[in-house]
C-alpha cells in the first residue's frame, strides 16, 4: 500500500472543534486524504436546541448515547443509541439532542463550507 491509499486514524484536533449554539462540532476529517467525504463527531454535553440549519450537503447521523431529535417541517424524529438518520441535501433541520447526547456523522461533500459558509 502507497501512503496516499492507506487507512489513518482521524483523531481530535483542538484547531478542528467548533462551538455551535448547544452543540459541538469535532471535525475528524480535516488532513485525511479523503476529499469527497467529510464527518466527525456531534455532542451535546449540557443539551440544548440549535438553529434551523438548510444542509448544503447530505449527511448521516449514527447516535452514539442520549436522544438526539431532528425537528423539520412541523415533525420531530427521535433517535436512540444505535439508530441512524439520513438527511438530504436541502433539508432544513433543528438538531436538539439531551445532555450527554453524542453523534457520529457524515457528509458530502467534504468541501461544502467554501461555497456555502452559512448553508443553504
Amino acid at each position: 500500500m502507497t501512503d496516499s491509499v492507506r487507512p489513518v486514524a482521524a483523531p481530535q484536533q483542538e484547531r478542528y472543534t467548533f462551538d455551535n449554539g448547544p452543540m459541538t462540532l469535532e471535525l475528524r476529517s480535516v488532513r485525511t486524504g479523503l476529499t469527497d467525504l467529510g464527518g466527525g463527531i456531534l455532542r451535546f454535553d449540557d443539551g440544548g436546541v440549535g438553529e434551523p440549519w438548510k444542509l448544503p450537503y447530505d449527511e448521516l447521523l449514527y447516535v452514539i448515547s442520549g436522544t438526539l431529535q431532528l425537528h423539520f417541517d412541523g415533525e420531530t424524529l427521535t433517535l436512540a443509541p444505535g439508530e441512524v438518520a439520513a438527511i438530504p441535501r436541502g433539508a432544513e433541520v433543528v438538531y436538539e439532542g439531551a445532555p450527554g447526547t453524542t453523534a457520529f456523522y457524515a457528509l458530502t461533500p467534504a468541501d461544502w463550507h467554501i461555497e456555502y459558509p452559512n448553508g443553504l
